[in-house]
């Protein structure tokens, strides 16, 4: 005879995946709100605000589509030199967008504005195996970088060996300018060249700006811009 209690823990435990996919979507909703109420507060223009909730249910299902490929790359990301990881959490919509416009295939220019210890480098360059990755960056870390808190005088000291090491693999799909943004740009002074660019730079509001505009004319038309920490 099975009373009533042991009856419910038993239909509770029988369904840990509705269980999981209500999670989810609670954990998502709650970071939906929490975007809109900082667009709202920022003033982001209403097209903004649009993606951001037409996206909603992609940005929640995207990850459990691309688990088993985000995965594979956990496994490979293994085999590299890193202090930190920004990055992995953008690889289920990275993948998204690599499919939805067929960058792994043909020759795709990219751009890349921050690399830090060449983690998206190379994952970029796993992921579009004929691309070649222009990367920008001063290997000395931004602010954010040196107050203490993200990381250490020993791995600033290391930054720019790991990133050589971990992309030596790659080395002939591979331009590394070393500098800031601008004289990258103030160099090179090209236009409609890159297929896709990426900006992860100094996140002070003007040379974010800087980066965006210098970049979107240097992106052919119907390239693909990603901007990190863009909230």
């Amino acid at each position: 005879m099975t009373n009533r209690p042991r009856s419910e823990n038993t239909y509770s435990k029988g369904h840990p995946k509705k269980r999981n996919q209500l999670k989810s979507y609670y954990s998502a909703l709650k970071t939906l709100i929490s975007e809109a109420l900082y667009l709202s507060k920022t003033y982001a223009p209403v097209d903004v605000f649009y993606s951001l909730f037409s996206t909603f249910h992609q940005r929640r299902d995207l990850p459990r589509k691309y688990r088993t490929k985000s995965d594979a790359f956990e496994q490979t990301k293994l085999g590299l030199t890193l202090s930190n990881d920004w990055f992995s959490s953008n690889i289920p919509f990275w993948l998204f967008v690599i499919d939805k416009y067929g960058l792994q295939s043909g020759d795709v220019k990219v751009l890349e504005i921050g690399s830090w210890e060449g983690l998206s480098s190379y994952f970029i360059l796993y992921e579009m195996p004929s691309a070649h990755l222009t990367c920008v960056d001063t290997w000395e870390g931004a602010d954010e970088h040196k107050d203490g808190t993200a990381d250490s005088a020993t791995i600033f000291s290391q930054i720019e060996q790991n990133f050589d090491k971990n992309l030596s693999s790659f080395s002939y799909r591979l331009s590394k300018h070393k500098g800031t943004s601008l004289s990258f740009f103030t160099k090179s002074n090209i236009r409609n060249h890159y297929d896709f660019v990426y900006i992860d730079g100094s996140h002070h509001c003007d040379d974010v700006l800087l980066d965006a505009i210098k970049s979107f004319e240097m992106l052919k038309v119907g390239g693909i811009m990603v901007f990190d920490d863009y909230l």
